[in-house]
């Protein structure tokens, strides 16, 4: 039993630090798109903005959209289409970037299928937040890990 325990602890940090290395490169990700976007449409300070931004994008819900879909909503009611319209592309392809390189990046550090690594972070966020967003993924990884070790057999 304590080889047990201690095989599942070495595991989980190990996967653990993983996870956080690979959400620390899909946040340089984003960080570089927004960047590159501010840039483009002419934000004052792009590199600090999209650096603020940034951090905010390992948070589920709230996120990079929990900034900029109010900025692009006051945009609009101040009356300053171009720059609602820059920002809303700029929300949109981070968006639509992360959403494929999520799964991919966390799934191939953890040692899952992209699509079960999806699952399980939508299913983690949904139920538990950002702690759910990290616990599902690893907890599936321990569970394939123990599988294939032989000390469970959940599937073959």
């Amino acid at each position: 039993v304590r080889d047990l325990l201690t095989d599942i602890k070495e595991y989980v940090v190990g996967t653990l630090f993983v996870c956080i290395r690979s959400y620390a490169l899909i946040m340089s990700i984003t960080f570089v798109e927004l960047s590159i976007g501010f840039t483009i449409i002419g934000i004052s300070r792009p590199i600090l903005v999209a650096l603020l931004i940034a951090m905010f994008d390992i948070l589920p819900v709230f996120g990079t959209g929990g900034i900029m879909v109010p900025w692009v909503v006051i945009s609009l009611i101040r009356g300053n289409f171009t720059l609602a319209l820059g920002l809303l592309i700029i929300y949109l392809t981070v968006t639509v970037i992360r959403n494929i390189i999520e799964p991919k990046i966390v799934g191939s550090q953890i040692g899952l299928h992209p699509v079960v690594t999806l699952v399980s972070l939508f299913v983690g966020a949904q139920l538990f937040g950002i702690i759910g967003l990290f616990g599902f993924p690893i907890t599936l990884s321990l569970l394939r890990h123990l599988n294939e070790k032989g000390t469970i057999h959940l599937f073959n």
